[in-house]
This record gives structure tokens, C-alpha cells and sequence, in this order.
């Protein structure tokens, strides 16, 4: 179950708090164009993601993501909003290792820098994987960090709690960190997910329209965004069409919980 509860506190951090509520101007028109729940396949891709944590940070438990994320753990394209449109690749096959503090992409578009004592939180066995084509077309790119398999230390699920409350805070303050963002969060109250669509100006005068998904269990946190970049006012390429929210959470939440220990599913 994902904790969503704001990190001014560590301890406020550390429990599973309710589903955030709206903040910003109502930007529903991008509403539009939800599709029905996809249909999953069965097999999981054949590529591997592979990644280590760097010295110093958490180790995973022996039996999780110590070795990497597990090809299985990513989720099927056909759970991303705009696959439909797209067609695209698989995520497992374009993932890649990330070493360091990983650098969520709401945050990234938002310059929602974390403050240097915050990196630990950020720092595990992590990779990411984006598909589709740039610019005013839609890209999606699935973040997943791995603190480790919860059961055999508090002290993973405390980290894991801490790094999801700041990730959804910086996604509803990006308003602070970039003048003109504006946000709205779609994510029912208790929904174990968290999800918002958010506008951000950036640096070289375009708008990332940007919609994010944020779900957290066990030992891990994974990221997906899904956004398009245009100039003087223009909307984005291709009309939005994305499964339910509830199905993009579920289609992020199930094959994590299959391809690493520690899920509530699962003890």
C-alpha cells in the first residue's frame, strides 16, 4: 500500500497516509479520451534491466532487486496511456541501470532538486526505461527504485514511505519550484495510487504536459510519466487516450509485486 502523506515530518513519513487531494486550476479537458481497462498478456518480456547500488546506500535483502530489476517487474505497455496509439516497445527492453540518487522525471520537470541530506532516500537499485518519440508526442517512462525486501528490515519500508511522501510532494508543490506550473490531482482519496496531470514551463520557453502515476508497496517506489513538450500555447500532437487511472496503477503495482518480495500481497 502506498503511503501518500506529505513529508513535513520523518514520522508523518513513515505511516501510510490517505490519497492526496487536488491542488491547482482544473485543466479537465486532458480528462478526455480514457479507454476501457487493457487487455494484459501473459508472457513477460524477454530483456533484462540490470543496475547496482552505489557505496554506502541500502543494500537489498538477499532474493530482491540486488542484482537489478528483474525484467518481469516492468509493466505491460498495454497499461500505458497512449499505447494504444503508439505501439510501444517494450519498457523491460529499454531499460537501463541507474547509479546515484535516481532523478524521478516529475521532479526533473519541475527542477524539484532534492536537498542533499535527501539523496539516501533516493539511492538504491534503480533503473528506468522510456519508449516513444519526443517533442509534441507522447513519451512514457516507468522509474522504479528498490530499497529491498521490507520483511527483513522496518528501516526499508521507513525509507521507501519517505521517498514516495517527498516525490508526491515535490509533484504538488511544482507550482513552488517552477513559476506557472499548474497541477491537478485525479487520485481519489485512498486510491492506492497516486495520480495528476500537471502543466510545467520550461527553461527554453516550451510546456511539458506531463501526466503522472506514483505507486508504492514493500521495498519499492516506481514512477510513470507520460508527457509531450510544445511551444506558444500549442496543445500536444496526438489526442490523449489512456486507460482508467485505476488500471494504470494496477498494471504498475502487479508485475512489481510478482518480480520482488515484500509486497502486502505477499506476506
Amino acid at each position: 500500500m502506498r503511503s501518500t502523506g506529505p513529508a513535513a515530518t520523518a514520522v508523518a513519513a513513515l505511516v501510510c497516509l490517505g490519497a492526496l487531494s487536488a491542488c491547482g486550476p482544473d485543466t479537465s479537458g486532458q480528462d478526455a479520451g480514457r479507454t476501457a481497462a487493457p487487455t494484459p498478456t501473459s508472457a513477460a518480456p524477454s530483456a533484462a534491466a540490470t543496475g547496482a547500488a552505489t557505496p554506502g546506500a541500502t543494500k537489498p535483502a538477499a532474493g530482491g532487486a540486488d542484482k537489478g530489476i528483474p525484467a518481469a517487474a516492468w509493466m505491460d505497455t498495454k497499461s500505458v496511456p497512449m499505447d494504444e496509439t503508439y505501439h510501444y516497445a517494450p519498457l523491460a527492453a529499454n531499460a537501463k541501470p541507474v547509479t546515484g540518487a535516481v532523478a524521478f522525471k516529475g521532479m526533473e520537470l519541475c527542477r524539484a532538486v532534492p536537498a542533499k541530506d535527501d539523496e539516501g532516500l533516493f539511492t538504491g537499485v534503480a533503473a528506468k526505461a522510456s519508449v516513444g518519440f519526443g517533442g509534441d508526442r507522447w513519451t512514457a517512462q516507468q522509474t522504479v527504485l528498490s530499497h529491498g525486501d521490507p520483511t527483513h528490515s522496518s528501516g526499508t519500508k521507513q525509507l521507501t514511505n519517505l521517498a514516495d511522501a517527498h516525490l508526491v510532494d515535490a509533484l504538488k508543490g511544482c507550482a513552488r519550484t517552477t513559476p506557472g506550473a499548474t497541477v491537478k490531482v485525479v487520485s481519489a482519496d485512498g486510491a492506492p495510487y497516486f495520480a495528476a496531470m500537471l502543466t510545467v514551463p520550461q527553461p527554453d520557453g516550451s510546456t511539458a504536459t506531463l501526466h503522472e502515476y506514483v505507486v508504492t508497496d514493500g521495498g519499492f517506489v516506481s514512477e510513470l510519466s507520460v508527457w509531450a513538450t510544445t511551444k506558444g500555447g500549442a496543445q500536444p500532437k496526438d489526442a490523449w487516450k489512456a486507460p482508467e487511472d485505476r488500471y494504470v496503477g494496477t498494471g504498475m503495482t502487479a508485475p512489481l509485486c510478482e518480480a520482488l518480495p515484500g509486497c502486502d500481497g505477499h506476506q
